[in-house]
């Protein structure tokens, strides 16, 4: 059996398909039997285009007849993250002027009415949370718990002397992560990590708090996607110095999160912008 080389996510108010590297005929077969089932439900429909390099002609026809049964039931599709290539086959095909192209999801579903916000809280909160305390405890065998959680103040700022930062990446919205924690808290947690007495925060040891912040969001993201957040992966990085503030990395509210740990303390802070 050929594996299925598209994926098709339903959301509230409309449907996501995503095409994976190359498209084949039986592929197209398959999908093509399910056009019935997505014109069901009923939802407007993007077409991710991201990770394919060209788009067939039996596939142009799969979704033309998808466009049509869309229309029966007064929704659209549009076609996103379309490169030259996928744009020279509508050309080609004729149906440059049927097929309806967004930048992405969030300009798609802003021209399907569909603008999604997303807010912080618990449900987005809670797997960083969950996270934090595996992580920490798994990696570094520290106990940690977290105190009352807050938005932040624009005259609040805490100091940290090396935090971890990452951006939350999303067709939909965007933010960051930071974790920053005080000298003696990293020394200790980095020194258990490694099974070895750190003295000191220097080149080689910087490396574990990004570590340490990607490995927290690669567990919070698997579970924020499973809710449908769409959070892509991302590259941390890492800030050090005596009493360092971090201005926000977002236009929203951020959350702060202060954590008391066996090994000292530190805190994370959760922004976000639609």
């Amino acid at each position: 059996m050929t594996e299925k080389n598209y994926k098709i996510e339903s959301h509230p108010g409309y449907t996501i398909i995503k095409l994976d590297t190359i498209l084949d005929y039986y592929n197209c077969k398959s999908f093509t039997e399910e056009i019935d089932s997505i014109t069901e439900q009923p939802n407007h429909v993007l077409i991710d285009c991201e990770q394919i390099v060209t788009l067939p002609k039996d596939w142009v026809r799969a979704f033309t007849q998808l466009k049509v049964g869309l229309k029966l039931i007064d929704k659209e599709m549009k076609l996103i993250h379309v490169n030259q290539a996928v744009t020279a086959v509508l050309r080609a095909e004729g149906v440059d002027k049927i097929f309806k192209v967004a930048k992405n999801a969030n300009e798609a579903l802003k021209e399907f009415g569909l603008g999604v916000k997303r807010t912080l809280n618990m449900e987005f909160i809670n797997p960083f949370l969950s996270a934090t305390l595996n992580v920490l405890k798994i990696q570094a065998g520290t106990e940690a718990k977290h105190g009352q959680i807050y938005i932040k103040k624009a005259s609040d700022h805490f100091v940290g002397d090396i935090s971890g930062i990452i951006g939350i990446v999303s067709d939909t919205f965007s933010g960051s992560v930071v974790i920053s924690f005080p000298e003696k808290s990293f020394l200790n947690i980095i020194s258990q990590m490694l099974g070895e007495e750190i003295k000191v925060i220097d080149k080689d040891v910087c490396d574990g708090a990004g570590e340490i912040i990607n490995i927290i969001f690669g567990q919070a993201k698997i579970s924020l996607n499973e809710l449908g957040y769409g959070i892509k992966t991302a590259i941390p990085s890492v800030v050090t110095g005596k009493d360092h503030t971090l201005s926000a990395q977002t236009k929203g509210p951020v959350m702060v999160i202060p954590f008391e740990s066996n090994m000292g303390p530190f805190f994370i802070e959760i922004g976000l912008s639609s």
